[in-house]
Order: structure tokens, then sequence, then C-alpha cells
């Protein structure tokens, strides 16, 4: 799912970016990548975490998908804002948009999952 992940962001950065040129384009793209790959599976079990620790659906979902999406949301704009980015901020709605929907619905996965499990102990 990494190296998905990584390659999918890194193609939507670089279409972002390509107008700057190809060197610049590769250059967002790749940062990109890494960073999906890196760090996705740790914001991913962060949504998880929060999603698990939370009795409340409505609450854990909104939690586990926000929270992780706000973070990597703030860290992507950094690492673009950083030398070699022509678009930063563009850069960073991808991750925005589809951080938010992936967190969100991986929060309800897991909260739904667990609630079940707990009633059939019940």
């Amino acid at each position: 799912m990494g190296i998905l992940g990584a390659i999918s962001m890194g193609l939507i950065v670089y279409y972002i970016n390509s107008d700057h040129g190809v060197v610049p384009a590769i250059i967002a793209a790749s940062k990109q990548a890494a960073y999906t790959f890196f760090f996705g599976a740790l914001f991913v079990r962060m949504a998880e975490n929060i999603a698990l620790n939370l009795e409340e659906r409505a609450l854990a979902v909104l939690c586990g998908g926000l929270a992780p999406s706000l973070l990597t949301s703030a860290l992507t704009y950094v690492l673009h804002a950083i030398k070699g980015t022509p678009e930063p901020f563009y850069s960073t709605v991808p991750t925005m948009v589809l951080g938010t929907m992936s967190f969100s619905i991986w929060a309800y996965l897991k909260h739904r999952s667990a609630y079940r499990a707990e009633q059939k102990e019940a």
C-alpha cells in the first residue's frame, strides 16, 4: 500500500507542477512520494488508534479522520514549501482531500469492526 500511495501521490504532484518544467516537477513528485511512503502508515495507524480509543462512533470517525489529516497536511505543506516545489499549496491539496477521506474511512471501518467484535462478545 505504501508503494501504491507513493506512486499515485507522486504522479498527482508531478502533474500539478509539470507546467514549471520536468526537473522541478520531478523534485516535487519525489518529495511527495518519499513522504507518502515513509509517513503514510504512521498516520493511518494514528487514525486507527484514535478510532479505537473513542466510544462514540461519530466522534471517533471525526477525530480519527481530522487529527492525522491536519497533521499530515501541515507537514506536507512544509515539505513542499522547502525549496524545490513550484506550487507548494496546490501540491498539498491532494493530501488534504485524499488524506481526509482515507483517514476518515479507515477510522470508520476500524471503529465499526471493534464495535461488532464487542457485540459478539456480549
